[in-house]
C-alpha cells in the first residue's frame, strides 16, 4: 500500500533542488478535504444585474494523520515522533535560509497529487511513556495550492489588458465595444471594469 509523502523543494520550478529528506507518513489520513472558492460578484447598473467572476482561489487541503511509536504499527522504526515532527517543520514550517521563504511541498497519496506550501501544521500528543516522551500523536496540516506566478498569469492574460483606448468627443461605451469586441452589448461588463 503507497503511503503519504511529501517532498520539499526549494521552489515551485520543476528543476528546483530537493530540500532535506522525503517525509513518509507511518499511517494514511482516513480522510482529506479539499476546498475551492470562486469570487462572484453581482453589479447592478441601470436596472440590469451583471455577473463578474474572478478566477479560483487556490486549492485549499487539510489533512490529519497518526504518528504512532508504540510498536503497534508494523514496520521498522525510522525515527521517533518528537523527530518526525521536527522533520516535518522543518520541511513545511520553518523558513528555508537559502531562499529566505518556506519550502514548496508536493504531496503524492493515491489520486492526491498537490504543490503547495504548508500554512499551519498542529500536533496533539495522545499517548505517553512512563517517563512523559510522546509515543503517539495525531498531526493536522493545512495546505494552500501553490501556483506559478508566470504561468497563472499567461492563463489569464486577457486582450482587454492590451488595450488602451484614448476617448474623444463623441464617442460611446457601446460602439467602442463593438470596435474593440465586436459586440456592443459588452458596455455593462466593460463599465463595471472601469468603475
Amino acid at each position: 500500500m503507497s503511503k503519504l509523502t511529501i517532498t520539499a523543494f526549494e521552489s515551485i520550478k520543476p528543476s528546483a533542488a530537493q530540500f532535506g529528506e522525503l517525509f513518509e507518513v507511518q499511517l494514511n489520513p482516513t480522510d482529506y478535504k479539499k476546498e475551492w472558492k470562486a469570487e462572484v460578484k453581482t453589479i447592478k447598473l441601470s436596472g440590469l444585474s451583471v455577473v463578474m467572476v474572478k478566477p479560483p482561489e487556490p486549492e485549499q487541503i487539510d489533512l490529519s494523520f497518526t504518528l504512532d511509536d508504540t510498536g503497534a504499527i508494523p514496520g521498522p522504526r525510522k525515527a521517533n515522533i518528537v523527530s518526525k515532527i521536527k522533520l516535518l517543520k522543518k520541511l513545511g514550517i520553518d523558513v528555508n535560509p537559502s531562499t529566505h521563504t518556506t519550502n514548496c511541498l508536493k504531496l503524492i497519496w493515491g489520486s492526491l497529487i498537490l504543490t503547495c506550501k504548508m500554512n499551519s501544521l498542529s500536533v496533539n500528543y495522545t499517548l505517553f511513556d512512563n517517563s512523559g516522551f510522546p509515543i503517539r500523536a495525531v498531526v493536522t496540516a493545512h495546505f494552500t495550492e501553490e501556483v506559478d506566478l508566470g504561468e497563472q498569469l499567461a492563463k489569464n492574460n486577457s486582450p482587454d489588458m492590451s488595450h488602451l483606448i484614448e476617448i474623444k468627443e463623441g464617442d460611446n461605451l457601446p460602439l467602442m465595444c463593438e470596435d474593440v469586441y465586436g459586440d456592443s452589448s459588452f458596455y455593462l461588463q466593460v463599465a463595471a471594469a472601469n468603475e
